[in-house]
């Protein structure tokens, strides 16, 4: 989609390419990005969310590069410190790692939301994931509008020098609480240290946060407000393992993933009567 946006380049006044690091992607994902801006000199700009502890003030940014940028979870932990755990009825990790940043960078150009379009990157077969907000937030879906499938990615990618070359599983963000079941039992047994962060993030703020303070209790990440011992517990349990077919394929392994999404933003200030 940016190889796309950058070669159609007079359509448009100017096309920047942002990526936000949440600072618990995969090291692959990071890789990915870097070979993009190699390869096809996209020049992203790397972003990190610059959190203000401060009741009240708002999540902006930081400039980071691939060398620079958080591979322990610094950003994340900022956020959940201030916020608590997200989870399925306080998905607030979106927002404040992507959205808010983005906005932020954005503001400082001096530009107003009227000002631009943001692309996202989901495919025709995907059309199900268009935000229906779309157009009051000035999001665009070129490969929606280019009538792009699944197999149209994979067929370019294969001619490519690079992939992002991540299994299905794991997608960018290996231990995303929107993932099955099926696919965090596998990951538990193929990569259990990847789970160490949402773990000590339950163990040392379980508690904080509105959400928190409303029900009384402390949070969990997984759905079903399950913990990570819950997870190794049904684990042992026995399951089926989730095997990806296409391994070094482009796939819909990111069905889980947080793309800028303004529908959830919504719900979630609903939810807590924002």
């Amino acid at each position: 989609m940016t190889k796309m946006l950058l070669q159609e380049r007079e359509k448009w006044k100017d096309v920047i390419v942002l990526f936000a690091n949440t600072g618990q992607e995969d090291e692959k994902t990071l890789e990915f990005v870097h070979n993009c801006d190699v390869s096809f000199g996209y020049n992203t700009v790397w972003l990190e969310a610059k959190v203000d502890p401060e009741k009240g003030r708002g999540t902006s940014f930081e400039i980071v590069t691939y060398e620079t940028a958080s591979r322990d979870g610094k950003p994340f932990e900022d956020v959940i410190a201030k916020y608590g755990i997200p989870f399925t009825k306080s998905p607030h990790c979106t927002r404040e790692l992507k959205l808010y940043p983005i906005q932020a960078y954005i503001r400082s150009l001096g530009l107003k939301k009227s000002d631009y379009k943001m692309a996202i990157g989901i495919r025709v077969d995907e059309f199900d994931r268009v935000s229906a907000n779309a157009k009051e937030n000035s999001l665009i879906y070129p490969l929606v509008e280019h009538n792009v499938t699944k197999q149209d990615v994979l067929n370019w990618w294969r001619g490519q020098p690079f992939d992002l070359d991540i299994p299905e599983h794991y997608g960018n963000c290996t231990w995303c609480w929107k993932k099955s079941f099926r696919k965090l039992f596998t990951l538990l047994k193929e990569r259990p240290d990847v789970f160490e962060f949402p773990e000590k993030m339950e163990r040392l703020y379980g508690n904080r946060g509105a959400l928190a303070a409303k029900l009384g209790k402390d949070l969990k990440f997984f759905r079903g407000f399950k913990s990570v011992e819950d997870l190794r517990q049904m684990a042992a349990e026995g399951y089926n393992e989730f095997v990806d077919q296409h391994y070094l394929d482009i796939s819909n392994g990111c069905s889980e993933s947080c793309e800028v999404n303004f529908d959830e933003t919504f719900q979630y200030e609903l939810d807590l009567g924002a």
